[in-house]
């Protein structure tokens, strides 16, 4: 019973071992990749820029019409509840 246990483990260090040599390596071909084709990182995409701030990027500019279905049933939604508001 000890020797399947050891078994079982040995194969599952071999298999994370081969799952971090292929990272490893594809990691390092990708790098290579980059170089040789003179890569440079867009601006959009630096770890400094946040990703969604959640706010819009004129707040004086009125929202874009609402297109589809979803839009404008969300639009009906919002005008009566203006109204039921208002009263």
């Amino acid at each position: 019973m000890l020797a399947v246990v050891a078994l079982v483990i040995l194969l599952g260090i071999a298999f994370a071992a081969g799952y971090f040599t292929r990272d490893l390596v594809s990691r390092k071909r990708r790098a290579e990749a980059r170089r040789w084709r003179e890569y440079t990182e867009p601006g959009w995409l630096s770890a400094a820029t946040p990703a969604n701030t959640n706010k819009a990027a004129n707040t004086n500019a009125p929202a874009p019409p609402a297109t589809g279905e979803l839009g404008l049933m969300l639009n009906r939604w919002e005008s009566r509840a203006r109204a039921r508001r208002t009263v």
